[in-house]
């Protein structure tokens, strides 16, 4: 009955290695980040490529965002009055892949106001502020390929910030404006299920020889 036991035991273990489902798992890597770079810019971001001995790709989540800080700077030559200055500036952010494959784009406003340009002053702050701009895009399987390897693919990265300001009649205006980013990419993928080892194929085996053993003492006993 003992040997009986153990071939049933040896079977369902070998049987169970057999069974193992495939699993959903995830990696994720960094997008090459930069800090307080000055707008406008254009620049190559390096992706890092999935890894196909890893499993079965079955999707891709890119995510990428920037902060973008904005200044409007004033001077007024006028030695008697103050003067009004008005400024609005946004900011477009956009990235591309291979292909020109479009992995996201965004816009919005960074400020927009009025503010004061004090008399026979230098250039100094009269607005500012700042706008965090973001993408966060799925790719389909027509993709996969181009991000499948063991290197990095590439993206375009392109930052514009562009806008309207004036003031009167001796009031000299400027923008300033710097950009800091960051992001990753996540690939979601199918783990293949594991190939039984050989002494798996053993294990089955063996409960099957023990499980015919017991089955011929009996017809014996008969």
């Amino acid at each position: 009955m003992k040997l009986k036991n153990f071939a049933a035991a040896a079977i369902c273990v070998a049987a169970g290695a057999f069974a193992a489902p495939a699993m959903a798992d995830t990696v994720t890597y960094d997008i090459t980040a930069f800090t307080g770079t000055p707008t406008n810019i254009a620049s190559l971001l390096d992706i890092k490529q999935f890894d196909s001995t890893l499993g079965a790709l079955s999707s891709i989540e890119i995510e990428y965002s920037s902060v973008v800080y904005g200044q409007l700077l004033a001077s007024n030559a006028n030695t008697r009055a103050d003067k009004a200055v008005n400024g609005t500036l946004g900011a477009t952010m956009t990235l591309t892949g291979p292909g020109s494959l479009l992995l996201g784009s965004t816009s919005g406003t960074v400020f927009s106001g009025a503010g004061i340009a004090h008399k026979a002053t230098a250039l100094t702050l009269v607005l500012d502020g700042e706008k965090n701009l973001s993408t966060d895009v799925v790719l389909d399987s027509g993709s996969f390929e181009l991000f499948t390897g063991t290197g990095n693919v590439q993206a375009n990265f392109s930052l514009i910030a562009d806008g309207t300001k004036s003031g009167g009649t001796g009031v000299l205006t400027k923008f300033a404006t710097t950009a800091s980013g960051i992001g990753h990419v996540t690939y979601t993928y199918t783990v293949a299920a594991p190939v039984p080892e050989p002494e798996t194929y053993g294990m089955m085996l063996l409960g099957l020889g023990a499980i015919a053993f017991v089955a011929k003492r009996k017809s014996r006993a008969a």
